[in-house]
């Protein structure tokens, strides 16, 4: 799909190639303030996981427009609409790695779906299990066409503790870690030292349940010293358990 300028609001529009995709998720950042959790300094450094087009960065510096952010998004189309948009709202202070991220460096196989592309993903098969519920609660040929030309690529993994050790040495606080990483939250978790979770202030994921990563997300937060809340996400029909979870200290 040809990537395209696309007036979302009045005040707003980025370039996208799935334009309806791009309206849901402006309206969870922007309307719904999903994300939008916890109260952050005038000048927040913010790690935005699983950052697609670029929306959480630039709903953030429009928030707190002295914040520094460092975005991941490892699906090259995706970054070439990310990098699209933040040049398109004249940001300079986001850095981006077109990098999934992980436990461990690796390249690896990545599920990219050109219709809806921020449903791609390393996690096939809860992905899978969300498709299958997509198509027996809603017309299949809709769910057919929404999820048809899947393809497989090859994606760039490291650890986020691996990007802050190289490049960000001299960060003393992450104010803000967002994951929505449909599948991987557990994964990208694995890849902080000991010494970066004492950096981290606040985290918010969006968190699949349907087979149990929201308690495992959970009790991983927990042992780390972090005060864990969550709360359905809005927006997304009950039957795909999908949960906001927020960890503060």
């Amino acid at each position: 799909m040809t990537l395209r300028l696309v007036q979302l609001s009045d005040k707003f529009s980025c370039y996208t190639r799935g334009e309806n995709e791009a309206r849901f998720i402006y309206n969870e950042i922007f309307e719904d303030h999903e994300y939008d959790r916890v109260k952050l300094s005038k000048t927040p450094f913010i790690v935005d996981v699983g950052a697609n087009i670029g929306l959480f960065s630039l709903y953030m510096k429009e928030k707190y427009p002295l914040a520094k952010i460092i975005a991941f998004e490892p699906a090259p189309e995706n970054v070439e609409a990310l990098n699209r948009n933040l040049a398109f709202h004249m940001v300079s202070t986001v850095v981006t790695y077109p990098y999934a991220l992980g436990t461990e460096a690796c390249s690896t196989a990545f599920t990219y779906f050109p219709n809806m592309p921020g449903n791609s993903t390393l996690n096939i098969e809860e992905k899978e299990c969300q498709i299958q519920l997509f198509k027996e609660n809603y017309e299949e040929t809709f769910g057919d066409d929404i999820f048809r030309g899947a393809k497989q690529i090859m994606v760039p993994v490291n650890r986020l503790s691996y990007f802050l050790g190289q490049y960000h040495g001299n960060v003393e606080v992450i104010d803000l870690l967002k994951i929505d990483v449909e599948g991987t939250e557990s994964e990208v978790l694995g890849g902080i030292d000991d010494a970066d979770w004492n950096k981290v202030r606040n985290i918010v994921i969006e968190v699949s349940n349907l087979k149990g990563g929201l308690d495992k997300v959970k009790l991983l937060l927990e042992t780390k010293g972090f005060t864990v809340t969550y709360v359905a996400a809005r927006g997304i029909p009950e039957i795909f358990k999908m949960f906001i979870v927020t960890a503060c200290r």
